[in-house]
């Protein structure tokens, strides 16, 4: 309740006339007056999304629905746990093109009545959905990187982008965000002197930002920024472009990844790890790795454990925890871990869980080193094609049912840049 009641600080809340349920739970139905008789809340403080609240449901399923151009749409369904709220957690979306949303929540009570309620709120516009990232100042001919972020982190969207020459006629482009992809990287030459100017357009809507090229006075080269390692196998591909392109100039992404490889298998990660570290010096390792596993492991006393028993499952989590703690350089790094999503089918599962298990453990007790579990964020309940995230549903597999898509890759690394600024923000954590 006090984060619903939170809302008012950052959206409107407008008067809403009642509206009527569809006339049987989970029907279709029209957006008509009618007496409400339980409280609906909408909670919108989060950009880009909005949960929806229900009480009195007493543990009944409720059907919760927009109204749109008169009629209701079902969003989806949620059951609560006894007289507690029922939450439908990511709804929906924000929207550029209606800003004031009517919902309504409906639920057959055990005494067989009818529970209604409904409520509206207005959301923020595209006015302040986006933002570019460009340094100031460039040097003649040099390659300038213009980063656009997704505020709402949503995407689903296609602004276009204008750069203009001094002195030239503005170019534009239309910038494709998919669904769930939150950041997009666009480039250009400076190639002649004096203010180059950027323009993104979405919607009615102008974002504008300028680059000056040539003629010094920048106080000379800006200190080097933080090395952030991106290594691991096949599963960390596509994170590692996500984030180099969420990161900007903040810090300086190498990606490091050998796909196939695995740490159960003829590769010797550890030595590999080691190797990493004497190159790169890294401040940040982001690691995913082990769709190739389940080979036996030889252990320090030659036992080689078959996968997936216990045997198993603790010499590999030695193995990880070593690579961990080089990674770590002596308390000078920071490493975050990606557990694995649960892959389609029962032959891969097995090895997926004792990996995961290994992963858990290894952790353990280590300051620096975060586990990021990516196996809850796509496959809580074991393998799903598509996830409810941040009020849509997205399809984030590849059709081998153990990778991610590209709009999974891009949720998996705004998981971590969502770890990195949580640091920054608490440094003593």
């Amino acid at each position: 309740m006090r984060r619903i009641a939170l809302a008012a600080a950052a959206v409107v809340v407008v008067a809403a006339a009642p509206t009527r349920p569809p006339a049987a739970a989970g029907g279709a139905g029209t957006c008509s007056t009618a007496p409400i008789t339980n409280f609906l809340a909408a909670d919108a403080t989060k950009p880009g999304v909005i949960d929806l609240y229900f009480f009195g449901a007493k543990g009944r399923r409720v059907f919760f629905f927009e109204c749109v151009d008169g009629a209701l749409r079902q969003l989806a369904t949620g059951t609560g746990t006894g007289n507690d709220a029922t939450l439908l957690h990511d709804a929906t979306t924000w929207r550029c093109d209606r800003l004031t949303r009517r919902f309504v929540a409906s639920a057959t009570l055990p005494d067989g009545a009818r529970a209604t309620g409904s409520y509206s709120v207005r959301t923020g516009s595209c006015a302040r959905r986006f933002e570019i990232g460009v340094r100031r100042r460039a040097a003649r001919r040099a390659i300038v990187r213009v980063r656009i972020l997704d505020r709402w982190k949503i995407g689903g969207i296609l602004p276009r982008l204008c750069i203009a020459a001094p002195h030239a006629r503005r170019t534009c482009r239309t910038v494709a965000f998919a669904r769930g992809v939150a950041v997009a990287t666009r480039r250009f030459r400076a190639s002649t002197a004096g203010r180059w100017r950027i323009e993104l357009r979405v919607r009615g809507h102008r974002l504008r930002a300028a680059v000056a090229v040539g003629g010094g006075g920048d106080g000379g080269p800006a200190p080097a920024p933080p090395t952030l390692v991106t290594t691991g196998d096949s599963t960390m591909q596509g994170v590692d472009s996500f984030l180099a392109d969420e990161l900007g100039d903040s810090a300086r992404v190498q990606s490091n990844i050998r796909p196939g490889t695995g740490i159960s298998k003829a590769s010797d990660w550890e030595r590999y790890a080691r190797a990493q570290v004497s190159r790169f010096r890294q401040t940040t390792t982001v690691i995913s790795i082990g769709a190739a596993e389940g080979f036996p492991l030889r252990t320090p006393a030659g036992a080689r454990p078959a996968c997936c028993g216990e045997r198993w499952i603790v010499e590999y989590q030695r193995r990880v925890r070593a690579m961990m703690r080089t990674y770590l350089r002596g308390g000078r790094g920071r490493v975050l871990w990606l557990t694995l999503p649960l892959p389609r089918g029962a032959t891969r599962l097995p090895i997926t869980n004792a990996v995961n298990a290994a992963i858990l453990r290894a952790a353990v007790g280590l300051g620096g080193v975060r586990v990021l579990r990516m196996d809850r964020l796509f496959s809580p309940n074991g393998f799903q094609e598509t996830i409810r995230y941040r009020g849509r549903n997205i399809p984030v597999r590849t059709p081998d049912g153990i990778h991610l898509n590209v709009p999974g890759t891009a949720i998996a690394a705004q998981v971590v840049i969502d770890a990195l600024r949580e640091r920054k923000q608490h440094p003593r954590r």
